[in-house]
């Protein structure tokens, strides 16, 4: 009989390979500056010594808005709401469970945040600041009345600095707010026709139409949440493994939210 050789093997064959068991060690998140950690210690003392509402009316500093009483505007007795109580925050469903704000918390940031934990540190360092928003110990608010918990992510701009966003989509948040807001303030998308209306009905006699653009600096961040309502837009921050977890709340109008204006 004819003996065939067999090829020597660079590689002798064990058979199939044991699955592995060896898990991917989570992504490292910037630690926490020490200015950003003080803030925080300080506020969840205050938490704790005042009680939430007081809380909120001692870190927010006061509206923008003005008295309103020399103001003749067809929206002037909806800011002065605004700027008594606050804009509200009204769902059609029920309050969360303890377990689904669990499972938010557990669930964490976009994975898009992991590779910005710096930037947000400075940009929340920034806003907590302006008194737009507190960044809080998960276990100093898990009883606060409606609290919610939506992730945050990071957009990479181009030759610019990046961009966080909340989404209040992911979570539900937005589908299930109630439309309060007035209809006027979210119809961007008609300024064009209104500022034709006004170019086409001025009065010759006075002149050339002469226009003015204004940018307000931060926009609807300049008024305020109702007090009670601020817990339901709450935005989980990224936080190492292991480490507590926190949760930012707004204290204004944030971007991201279904009733902020465009």
């Amino acid at each position: 009989d004819e003996v065939i050789a067999e090829q020597p093997t660079d590689h002798p064959s064990y058979g199939p390979l044991p699955p592995t068991t060896t898990q991917p060690k989570p992504p490292v998140v910037t630690p926490m500056s020490n200015d950003l950690g003080t803030v925080i210690s300080h506020h969840t003392k205050l938490l704790r010594n005042l009680g939430w509402s007081k809380f909120v009316r001692t870190v927010r500093e006061t509206s923008d808005l003005t008295t309103l009483e020399n103001v003749n505007h067809p929206a002037k007795r909806l800011l002065k709401h605004y700027k008594h109580r606050g804009a509200p925050v009204k769902f059609s469903t029920e309050p969360w469970s303890k377990e689904r704000v669990s499972q938010a918390l557990a669930r964490g940031a976009h994975k898009s945040c992991l590779a910005h934990t710096e930037f947000l540190q400075e940009e929340f360092g920034d806003m907590i600041a302006k008194s737009q928003w507190v960044i809080l110990p998960a276990s100093a608010v898990e009883d606060l009345p409606g609290l919610r918990i939506s992730p945050p992510g990071v957009v990479p701009q181009r030759e610019r600095r990046p961009r966080w966003i909340c989404d209040y989509s992911f979570s539900g948040v937005n589908s299930e707010t109630l439309p309060l807001a007035a209809l006027d303030s979210m119809q961007f998308g008609h300024a064009l026709d209104r500022i034709l209306r006004e170019i086409l009905l001025a009065d010759p006699a006075m002149g050339p139409v002469q226009m003015l653009k204004i940018d307000l600096s931060d926009g609807f961040y300049r008024l305020d949440l109702n007090v009670e309502d601020i817990p339901k837009l709450g935005v989980v921050f990224p936080t190492n493994e292991g480490e507590e977890p926190l949760v930012a709340f707004p204290l204004v109008l944030p971007m991201g939210w279904k009733n902020s204006p465009p």
